[in-house]
């Protein structure tokens, strides 16, 4: 709820890179940008991934009204078999997390988690924190859920986005990318798709590099907005039925290697169509109110 409202949690994966600083932007105006475009678009929330920002980012949030789920920066180290390969072709459940985390990097882990969540404590747009994403640096999740609760026991807590679910965790939370989303059995926690989509259309003159990166690719802007559209239609529109509390798109603007924002990694050009975008969200929150 939302001031004792339901609201459907329908946002963008916000990496919070930028051209002209990398992790922090010339001005904070940038920020601002970002929030305002991804409201005028219809979106209510900003997933910012795997960073912290600046207090003024989230000054911005609460003063114009853009929702945060906050992700707690990872630790340890990344494996693509064990953290990507293998949870892509089904190998989820929590007791298939190979990769160790050495003692020095969970102390270094929890201690970010206080100094995070005492920072955050009073920004009111805050209403989420995601603890490990897709098993990158995830241990004990379950005892940090306890911790994190007991620190703060006013927002929702993620425990583990996308994979490697853990027991205790306030949502489930799952990443669908290259396949449909298919809802096929009742939760007993709110769902959250907490990543999908990710769809590249790479624009010449306005990339970090040539390099190319996306779940799906396109080379025109037709193709690309009409496929971003059949996606929010048939994945989570005709979903919102069964239970779907919220979802997160891949993701609010290009960085470096990845080329799957909706805006440029310059933040030169706008690579939806506004109508559109703003047409499909319009429908989200009917349906969910509906719903």
């Amino acid at each position: 709820l939302l001031n004792n409202k339901p609201i459907f949690i329908n946002g963008l994966l916000d990496q919070g890179y930028f051209v002209d600083g990398i992790y922090t932007p010339l001005t904070y105006k940038a920020y601002l940008d970002d929030i305002m475009l991804a409201k005028r678009l219809g979106f209510n929330t900003l997933r910012k991934h795997i960073k912290i920002e600046p207090l003024m980012f989230y000054y911005y949030c609460d003063k114009y009204g853009m929702l945060v789920l906050q992700d707690f920066v990872n630790v340890g180290k990344y494996s693509f078999i064990n953290d990507t390969i293998l949870p892509t072709i089904g190998f989820k459940s929590e007791k298939c997390k190979l990769n160790k985390v050495d003692e020095k990097a969970k102390a270094n882990f929890k201690e970010a988690m206080i100094k995070t969540v005492e920072l955050l404590y009073n920004c009111p747009s805050v209403i989420y924190y995601t603890i490990f994403n897709e098993g990158w640096g995830q241990h004990d999740a379950s005892s940090y859920y306890d911790l994190l609760k007991e620190l703060d026991s006013t927002r929702i807590v993620d425990t583990t986005s996308g994979w490697f679910k853990a027991t205790k965790s306030d949502v489930e939370s799952i990443h669908v990318y290259f396949k449909p989303i298919k809802i096929k059995k009742e939760y007993d926690k709110p769902l959250i798709v907490s990543e999908f989509g990710g769809y590249s259309y790479p624009i010449k003159d306005h990339m970090f590099s040539s390099k190319i990166y996306g779940y799906k690719k396109f080379k025109d802007a037709k193709k690309f907005n009409e496929s971003l559209f059949n996606l929010y239609i048939n994945d989570i529109i005709n979903n919102i039925s069964n239970h779907l509390a919220g979802c997160i798109y891949t993701q609010l603007s290009d960085v470096e290697d990845e080329t799957n924002g909706l805006i440029t990694y310059d933040r030169k050009i706008v690579k939806v169509d506004e109508d559109s975008i703003k047409e499909l969200n319009r429908r989200i929150k009917e349906a969910y109110q509906d719903d």
